[in-house]
């Protein structure tokens, strides 16, 4: 079976949960527009929210989001920020071993993605992806850096795979 029949295949729709990973926005002290982008892309495309949240970039914390989506019924979590290489940014390292599988080839279509906008810096994204299983059902997670141009990016990535994803995690 070829990439357009199994699309073909795959759910349209889903629920999605939106993490933003920020010490500096979960104290208010700066807007959420990249969560807040990718709530407003999500539901365009047609797709209900089942939780969004902001949380300090502290490993707990971030499990905590990521159990609460899953409690939430999310079939999708986007997380937007600590992705990069900065001692706080610790996103990759709280999720990554929740994940059953991960999709590496989404970094690498990120990157290059990136790189056509940003360059070489592109590098210093750790963007991620993965499924986790549990309780008999699948949540893909996509883990976007935090600035609104990667968001942009990446948000289309999820909108054109998730379902693809979804298809064969549930398999």
């Amino acid at each position: 079976m070829g990439v357009e029949e199994h699309k073909r295949k795959a759910p349209k729709r889903f629920k999605f949960a939106v993490v933003t990973v920020s010490d500096t926005a979960s104290r208010g002290e700066k807007e959420d527009g990249s969560g807040r982008f990718l709530v407003e892309e999500l539901e365009k495309a047609g797709h209900e929210k089942v939780y969004y949240t902001v949380v300090p970039d502290e490993k707990i914390a971030i499990l905590g989001a990521v159990v609460e989506a899953f409690k939430a019924g999310a079939d999708v979590l986007v997380t937007s920020g600590g992705t990069g290489v900065a001692p706080r940014d610790v996103t990759i390292e709280s999720i990554r071993p929740l994940l059953d599988k991960e999709l590496t080839g989404f970094g690498e279509v990120f990157r290059l993605m990136s790189y056509g906008e940003i360059g070489t810096a592109a590098m210093m994204s750790r963007a991620t992806a993965g499924i986790i299983k549990s309780f008999g059902r699948a949540m893909a997670v996509f883990c976007l850096p935090g600035s609104l141009g990667a968001v942009k990016t990446g948000v289309k990535i999820v909108i054109n795979e998730a379902g693809h994803v979804l298809k064969h995690a549930g398999e």
